[in-house]
Formats: structure tokens, sequence, C-alpha cells
């Protein structure tokens, strides 16, 4: 199991323009960038969690200072794609459970993130 709470603001996946390019705004393009520096240094303990299972779940808990407007599950998908495209995570295809929690008006702003085996 791999479990741990960053400080940082969940930014929600962005939804791709019409059109030949697929270009995502500054804050979610900003919030991936800064979402891979946090978590760089717990990528062999993320890895080392889902390389070998068949299956997991992944729980993501996101605390907003106000209540954002993000729908929940392009939360999990900004979450999860980072890992994903940075090859921590084989494929997110392989997430048979997952679950997210959106806190707001909490005064703070963090993402605890959970892994768990399953096969």
């Amino acid at each position: 199991m791999f479990q741990k709470t960053y400080d940082i603001k969940a930014v929600p996946a962005a939804r791709p323009r019409v059109g030949k390019r697929v270009m995502y705004p500054k804050t979610y393009a900003k919030f991936r960038q800064d979402w891979a520096i946090y978590t760089h240094s717990d990528w062999q303990a993320i890895y080392a969690e889902t390389k070998d299972a068949r299956e997991y779940e992944f729980s993501y808990e996101a605390w907003f200072k106000l209540h954002p407007k993000a729908d929940i599950d392009n939360v999990f998908k900004a979450l999860t794609d980072t890992l994903v495209k940075a090859k921590v995570v084989p494929d997110d295809n392989l997430i048979t459970k997952s679950t997210i929690t959106k806190h707001f008006n909490s005064g703070k702003e963090q993402v605890r993130i959970v892994i768990n085996k399953i096969k």
C-alpha cells in the first residue's frame, strides 16, 4: 500500500478544444507539472506498489479552500494521468476501483493519494 498527502491544490483535467490540436489551459498544464514535481520523489514507491498488480485501487482526497467548480471525475483524471504519463503507473485501465472525496471550504489545499493492490 502507498499513502501520502501533498500540499498542492488539485486542478481538474481540462477539456480539449475542438480542432486539430489538443490544447489545455495554462493552469492545468502548470498543475500537471507541479504534481509531477511533488510526487517525483515517491515514484519508486508508487511504481513498486503498482508494477506487479493486475488490478489496483486508487483513492484520492482533495481539500479546497473554497468550493471548486471542478467535476470530481476530472480531478481524478488529472491526478492519475500525470502518473501514467510519467510511466509510474503502467496503465490507468488497470484501475478496477477508485474513490475520490472532495472537501471544500476547508481552509487548506491538499491531495492525499492511496494505492492498494487488489491481486
